[in-house]
């Protein structure tokens, strides 16, 4: 990590509100002071959020924030574990972090240590997703106002009658319809493997979700009729754990970055990590792009559709990798490093890709960074 002595005297300095964001300074991180508000029904038992990492940001521009599924902290869910169980919102004008949807699951403790995921009774009315890892399987889609999650991780999940079921529990698609808050489960044939941190974005030409798997192997989800099947054409096959994928609007193709085998961006070069593919949803053909500068494995590309730029964030804390900000130029099929004013937010656990989207409405990056959000307006460089 570079200047963080002087990005942490900066960000005392420089955090906002987002009153502030209009006037956020060129090419710098702004901390934004954050409040989390509590559901209508806490009294007693009142709760906190808990960044617990292995999701992905989205921008909702229908309520002009940002969604995100983490930790909801209280007595009634459990308390800690380090799964998500509910669906937040970020606005970043108020710096309120809401829950949205807190499913219906808790925690037990055996006797042996540790502890278990277990349904809570309000789960048989009301069926939610179990705790989990979300990964990047995780997106709204504005048209339906619904966000999608697939697959996932928890290794503790107990059913209702105490039998254990791990992951197992977090296969298959659900989705939460944001009008009335209901999570529905939807069940369909053929749908991915669960193999764990895998990504998928939605892409409106062909009113679908488009899912990154096992091997490289993609999928396509049709939302209209709830089915799956396999893409005509994949990237290379291999094992890309942490590949990631995401909508480049003004191409009408998706974007493929990064991946491979678990934690093995730490060894070597591991220039697989460092690969960018397009896909096209409508011929399902795979080109390759230009190499990114440092490893992605779980990496956020925020497309900044003002400038046409695509943005992503790294930090490797033992030089394993290249560090830094760096931006793609999709017009150019170019990678060019971004100088940050005040250096990069400080890193704040081992995971070294910040999190990151891009708020249309305030023309800026909205970025997380453990518990902290930052904004970031990039301007080019004189």
């Amino acid at each position: 990590m570079r200047c963080l002595s002087l990005f942490t005297l900066l960000s005392l300095a420089c955090a906002c509100r987002a009153a502030d964001l209009k006037d956020l300074p060129a090419n710098t991180f702004v901390e934004i002071k954050t409040t989390t508000v509590q559901p209508e029904w806490a009294k007693d038992d009142k709760g906190r959020f808990s960044r617990q990492g292995w999701n992905k940001l989205v921008y909702d521009p229908d309520a002009k924030r940002v969604l995100l599924y983490d930790r909801w902290v209280d007595k009634k869910h459990g308390g800690q574990t380090i799964y998500g169980n509910c669906l937040f919102g970020f606005d970043p004008e108020s710096g309120k972090i809401t829950p949205i949807k807190i499913d219906n699951w808790g925690k037990m403790e055996p006797k042996t240590g540790g502890y278990r995921t277990v349904p809570l009774a309000e789960n048989d009315t009301e069926p939610t997703p179990a705790p989990r890892h979300v990964y990047h399987a995780f997106e709204y889609v504005s048209e339906l106002k619904a966000l999608f999650i697939c697959n996932g991780a928890n290794q503790g999940v107990l059913d209702k009658n105490g039998k254990f079921v791990g992951h197992d529990a977090c296969d298959g698609t659900w989705r939460l319809d944001l009008k009335t808050s209901k999570w529905t489960q939807l069940k369909a044939d053929g749908a991915p493997p669960n193999r764990l941190d895998d990504g998928w974005a939605y892409c409106p030409d062909i009113k679908g979700l488009v899912y990154t798997g096992a091997n490289g192997q993609l999928w396509l989800f049709d939302v209209e009729k709830n089915t799956w099947r396999k893409a005509k054409n994949s990237p290379p096959v291999r094992t890309s754990m942490g590949r990631t994928i995401f909508y480049d609007a003004p191409r009408k193709r998706m974007l493929i970055a990064g991946g491979g085998r678990l934690d093995a961006w730490q060894q070597g070069k591991a220039l697989e990590f460092r690969e960018l593919y397009e896909f096209d949803p409508k011929t399902e053909t795979v080109k390759r792009l230009a190499d990114a500068p440092t490893a992605m494995y779980a990496q956020h590309l925020a497309h900044d559709t003002k400038r046409d730029l695509w943005f992503v964030v790294a930090v490797f804390n033992k030089n394993e990798q290249p560090s830094g900000m760096f931006a793609y130029d999709p017009k150019k099929d170019a990678w060019t490093e971004v100088k940050v004013e005040g250096g990069i937010p400080p890193h704040r656990s081992w995971f070294g890709w910040m999190q990151l989207c891009y708020d249309s409405h305030r023309d800026c990056l909205i970025g997380k960074q453990g518990e902290g959000f930052f904004a970031f307006r990039y301007e080019t460089p004189k």
